[in-house]
């Protein structure tokens, strides 16, 4: 079966789609989908001299995907250690108020 490379971008789109829609599995399992595409497509295509040319633009467009899955990483913890941070703060309060009555 011969890999089409819209294939393998209607996937990365759809990676894509799914990180900036905060849907992890989803995006994890499109990933390994892509990932075989991609596999297969090299194996097909390996004589093929527009090949570096392709995997050249998908290589720079999973350079953009693992930016953005970076970016929402750090994001998540920076508010991952806010919540903790008001939650310690309102144990706290609760604490000093129930001492009080």
């Amino acid at each position: 079966m011969t890999v089409q490379l819209t294939t393998i971008l209607d996937l990365t789109e759809q990676v894509q789609a799914a990180i900036d829609g905060g849907d992890w599995r989803s995006a994890f399992d499109l990933e390994a989908a892509r990932r075989d595409a991609i596999v297969q497509l090299v194996a097909e295509r390996a004589g093929d001299a527009s090949l570096p040319s392709v995997l050249a633009d998908l290589y720079a467009r999973n350079q953009r995907m693992l930016g953005d899955v970076d970016r929402e990483r750090r994001r998540l913890l920076r508010d991952s250690a806010l919540v903790t941070k008001a939650q310690a703060a309102v144990a706290a309060y609760a604490g000093a108020t129930e001492s009080q009555s």
